[in-house]
């Protein structure tokens, strides 16, 4: 039977590039696991490490993988994920492009916060906005690896040791803040932030947007300038991935200020990035926020 020419471009597109022999390779859905993954990985000889989305994307809320998105994923050993569900397309599209490779999942150890009143929601999936979490994830990573190649395993826990020691000097310079900072009631563009204000103590009085992407309504918009307003809420943080504009309306009508918080999921891909901007989001919630 013939194979039409354009299903045999299709196949060969989606077909991996056969590995060197005895190579690792790891693939990180999005910019904080690749971030993480590439710590870990440092100088360990005979593994390779890719990035699914582009750094710029941000994350992958509602994200539909491309056939792009497929090649990588069917050439890799390991899928490095954050898991809880921010990544929607785990399961069958992945299995389908290939059915071999290891899933990790590396939120699963977090202790988790649901969305929602009371708690009924989902799980909020942004983990890693938050040192602490990080080092549970970026030890998650380091065990994945070590099981899948046990000759690095020794490099493996060296380079997870030394990431871990950062961010854990990272994790007390934040809960030392935490302990400091004078107004606890903040606003955040949404839910993104809720890991890192559980760490400092902090109270999320409102979320411009409770669904990411989706809009709030005129009334949604009111009821939060009276709730920042009531609350007495110190700032709006927006982000650099969503437009300024509504974030500078509301606070403008509340009459506080507006600050930038970056949830890391979009920038550079050096190694460190994750310090550098965590270090630059306490800075501007010590700002905001005032001091003791």
């Amino acid at each position: 039977m013939r194979i039409p020419a354009c299903l045999l471009s299709l196949a060969l597109f989606l077909s991996p590039v056969p590995a060197p022999a005895g190579e690792l390779r790891v693939l990180a859905s999005f910019l904080p696991m690749y971030l993480f993954t590439r710590n870990v990985v440092g100088d360990a000889s005979g593994v390779s490490v890719d990035l699914m989305l582009p750094a710029s994307l941000g994350c992958p809320h509602d994200y539909a993988l491309t056939p792009g998105d497929m090649r990588k994923i069917a050439a890799a050993d390991l899928f490095i994920t954050n898991g809880h569900g921010m990544e929607e397309f785990l399961g069958a599209p992945v299995r389908r492009a290939n059915p071999r490779v290891r899933i990790v999942e590396t939120a699963s150890g977090v202790p988790p916060i649901r969305s929602g009143e009371a708690g009924r929601g989902g799980i909020n999936p942004h983990t890693w906005v938050s040192p602490r979490n990080a080092i549970l994830q970026v030890r998650a990573i380091e065990k994945a690896l070590s099981e899948a190649s046990p000759g690095n395993a020794p490099v493996f826990r060296r380079n997870a040791d030394t990431y871990v020691a950062r961010l854990a000097a990272l994790a007390g310079e934040f809960e030392e803040a935490g302990a400091r900072v004078r107004n606890r009631n903040i606003v955040t563009y949404h839910n993104v932030f809720d890991y890192l204000a559980r760490d400092l103590g902090l109270k999320i009085v409102g979320e411009i947007e409770e669904t990411p992407g989706q809009e709030p309504s005129a009334g949604e918009v009111r009821k939060l300038i009276r709730v920042i307003r009531e609350k007495r809420a110190a700032a709006v943080f927006r982000e650099p991935q969503y437009p300024k504009r509504l974030a500078d309306m509301i606070a403008g009508e509340a009459g506080v200020p507006v600050r930038t918080l970056d949830p890391v999921s979009t920038g550079s891909t050096a190694p460190s990035t994750y310090e550098d901007v965590m270090r630059r989001n306490l800075r501007t919630i010590l700002e905001a926020l005032g001091t003791r």
